[in-house]
């Protein structure tokens, strides 16, 4: 395990330091998607599928404009990625009230996946914060809050108002 001083020094915003927070976001982010990834490439499914699914999990009749605008891909990425999960069955596409809108919803099928995925994070996140108070916890998601652009954190809010 890494000394806690090596990380916690006064000298917080030199380069160096920087560096090993960009280096401790790959690394938890590498750490933090290896059990959804394993179950994803059983199903010939990438990180691309997760997203999709977790976010048309996330929102009931989610629209295709509101999920590209969450995922920030073009139409054509998108479009192969969504095409494999409605394909496959994890998504059920239906027609909105204007008909040239598109409608997503997760199947029974697609439910579990994400359960199944979000659960192992969900165990990740909730084992890492129990050594943590609340104080501590807050900070953390004031700076990964502030390092979303403006614009994006309008999505974010918009995406968990409730």
């Amino acid at each position: 395990m890494a000394d806690l001083n090596k990380l916690l020094t006064p000298l917080f915003l030199n380069e160096g330091e920087i560096r090993k927070i960009i280096e401790l976001l790959f690394f938890s982010y590498r750490d933090f998607t290896e059990g959804p990834d394993k179950i994803l490439e059983k199903i010939n499914f990438g990180r691309a599928h997760h997203r999709v699914i977790y976010f048309v999990g996330k929102q009931k009749n989610l629209t295709i404009k509101e999920l590209l605008s969450i995922l920030k891909i073009t139409k054509q990425s998108l479009s192969r990625v969504l095409n494999q999960l409605v394909n496959e069955k994890y998504i059920i596409l239906s027609v909105g009230e204007d008909k040239r809108t598109k409608k997503l919803i997760l199947s029974k099928k697609g439910q579990e996946l994400e359960r199944r995925l979000s659960e192992i994070q969900i165990k990740k996140i909730r084992n890492v914060l129990l050594k943590f108070n609340e104080m501590d916890i807050n900070g953390f998601k004031k700076i990964l809050y502030e390092m979303v652009d403006d614009k994006n954190k309008e999505k974010f809010d918009e995406i968990n108002k409730s």
